[in-house]
């Protein structure tokens, strides 16, 4: 298993898959062509997730010497590592999305007159308010259902991810008390308690933007780098306790989604699991590790946060403009879908690789001088 980036490298391959499901599961949708699986972006969605809570718990735990959890600038260093990671990005797009909004709520409402059952309220993406601005900037805006859903980009996940990233290291350090499987059940028994107890505010929600709707699948990413590390099919049991609190939650319990979470975290057992070289299990997961690995699979991966932000953003006007001027309509559902993916997907890869090059990468190094000036502050002499 390839660690040359400091984490597994089949990680960057199935981050590549994640994005690349999202933008044609959206492209499907917003096309009306309903293709099983693909036409289902919130499973990528769902593998980001597991993605993200499998990274943090491995890098958190790998760093432990260098960076103890008790200490506040081990907090410190996290959280800024994080923001500088999403948000440079982030707040560049958002920027365009909010400009462009009453335009881009013009290609959705002629997306929703061909095609009725893709309508949504396109007044959410010209909302230029202070409380819209500042609650986005802010990132708060996850928590609060009137903003969770309120901009062109799929940004409701963005301000889940920020939840995580805030309650992150508290979460490690409870375990360091309790115990580490049994704080993340504990978690997840909660999460699905408060869909109970705060059921009007779940429910609330257009999207599960809110960190206790999908916290469990964070868990189960947590869990399963914990039975990488140790070798412990305990936790992989344990890490498939997710998709359960995903039923009891029921916001999403779609059923093809729920089993897709089972299968997602069986699959990325398989293959980060370290198998002795010669047995059957390596044998079979050897080509999906190879097909990980390539170096197609690791650029999707590097420009796989780009890829997710960007998308609809050219997604949209690409069929509102094809529908309206190109008879985009007459084609059948299946012709429908690859016009738009011939234009939209190497139009938003381009894009997303110059994004990852010149806006993400400067963006971390900034972070990492923030990080880095302090500490040679301490080390001059007074």
């Amino acid at each position: 298993m390839s660690t040359t980036r400091g984490w597994s490298t089949e990680l960057e391959g199935l981050r590549g898959i994640a994005s690349l499901w999202v933008l044609i599961g959206h492209i499907s949708l917003l096309v009306n062509c309903h293709i099983k699986l693909i036409s289902s972006p919130g499973i990528g969605v769902d593998l980001f997730i597991l993605l993200s809570g499998y990274l943090m718990a491995k890098n958190y735990i790998e760093r432990r010497e260098k960076e103890p959890w008790t200490a506040t600038s081990t907090i410190r260093k996290f959280w800024t590592r994080r923001f500088f990671r999403i948000a440079p990005l982030y707040y560049l797009l958002l920027v365009i999305a909010l400009a462009g909004g009453h335009w881009f709520g013009e290609m959705r409402d002629i997306i929703a007159h061909y095609y009725p059952g893709t309508a949504t309220e396109t007044s959410r993406y010209a909302d230029r308010s202070l409380a819209n601005i500042l609650t986005h900037f802010s990132f708060v805006y996850g928590v609060l259902p009137a903003y969770s859903f309120n901009t062109v980009l799929p940004d409701w996940s963005i301000g889940l991810e920020m939840q995580f990233y805030v309650l992150f290291p508290f979460i490690m350090l409870i375990t360091l008390r309790f115990g580490y499987g049994p704080t993340l059940i504990a978690l997840m028994a909660l999460c699905c308690v408060g869909r109970f107890v705060f059921a009007d505010y779940y429910e609330a929600f257009p999207m599960p933007s809110l960190i206790l709707i999908k916290l469990n699948i964070f868990l189960s990413g947590m869990l399963l780098a914990e039975a990488v590390r140790n070798r412990k099919i305990l936790y992989v049991a344990l890490a498939l306790l997710g998709p359960v609190a995903s039923v009891v939650i029921g916001l999403e319990a779609i059923k093809l989604q729920v089993v897709m979470e089972v299968a997602m975290i069986l699959g990325m057992a398989a293959i980060l699991w370290q198998h002795p070289p010669h047995s059957a299990t390596a044998s079979l997961v050897r080509l999906p590790r190879k097909l990980l690995n390539n170096p197609l699979s690791t650029w999707l991966g590097d420009v796989s946060y780009s890829v997710y932000l960007l998308h609809l953003l050219i997604v949209i006007p690409a069929i509102g403009l094809m529908l309206h001027y190109h008879g985009l309509s007459n084609h059948s559902a299946l012709a429908r879908f690859a016009i738009i993916s011939a234009i939209a997907v190497p139009v938003v890869y381009l894009l997303a690789t110059l994004l990852y090059h010149f806006v993400e990468k400067p963006g971390v190094k900034l972070g990492k001088r923030m990080l880095a000036s302090p500490e040679r502050m301490q080390r001059q002499p007074g």
